[in-house]
């Protein structure tokens, strides 16, 4: 009997430990508040950035005519920069929309993403563009033909002096809006 409780004890004490573990390394588990959402402060120097003006910026990263992922994503997205543009906020991010099959015209690229919203700036990155993005923000892309397997992310870029620092990625679609407003909101 004795050993029974020691061993329930041990597993249990294992348990909690473990769980005390995962709180402290990934803190969006145990705040659901901040589900979804992870810190990643480097900086970014991508081309399209280098004329840009906004001081904050939502990038997504899909392909034209990806309607499994990207259709959802950015329909969600374009209705997130509508109650950003609400709040009122002094700094308004520009949403810009990179395509992940080089093989894409920049038109087509252009004319996707304002096909979700008329704000919506694009890029078409040749293919050594893209895998320095790849690289820079650890992806999830996998190149098939003229599609690409990729992920919903949505990231959140800030302009700090005269470079932009990535500062968060939304990894759970739909996104947490409200998340992202308050992320957006402690930015100005």
């Amino acid at each position: 009997m004795k050993s029974t409780i020691k061993t329930i004890s041990g597993i249990l004490l294992v348990i909690i430990g473990f769980g005390a573990i995962a709180g402290l390394a990934f803190p969006a588990l145990s705040d659901p508040k901040h589900a979804g959402r992870s810190e990643d402060r480097r900086v970014v120097d991508f081309p399209f950035l280098k004329g840009e003006k906004s001081e904050l910026i939502l990038v997504y990263f899909g392909y034209v005519g990806c309607t499994r992922v990207c259709t959802p994503a950015l329909n969600d997205l374009s209705g997130i920069d509508d109650e950003i543009r609400k709040k009122g906020f002094k700094h308004i991010p520009s949403v810009w929309f990179v395509n992940m099959t080089p093989q894409m015209d920049a038109s087509s690229v252009q004319s996707w993403a304002i096909h979700f919203n008329e704000r919506f700036k694009s890029y078409a990155p040749t293919d050594k563009e893209l895998q320095e993005m790849v690289h820079t923000l650890n992806l999830v892309y996998t190149k098939m033909g003229v599609e690409a397997e990729h992920m919903p992310y949505l990231y959140l870029i800030q302009k700090n002096a005269e470079r932009y620092e990535l500062v968060y990625i939304y990894t759970s679609s739909p996104y947490n809006r409200s998340l992202i407003l308050e992320d957006i909101g402690a930015l100005q």
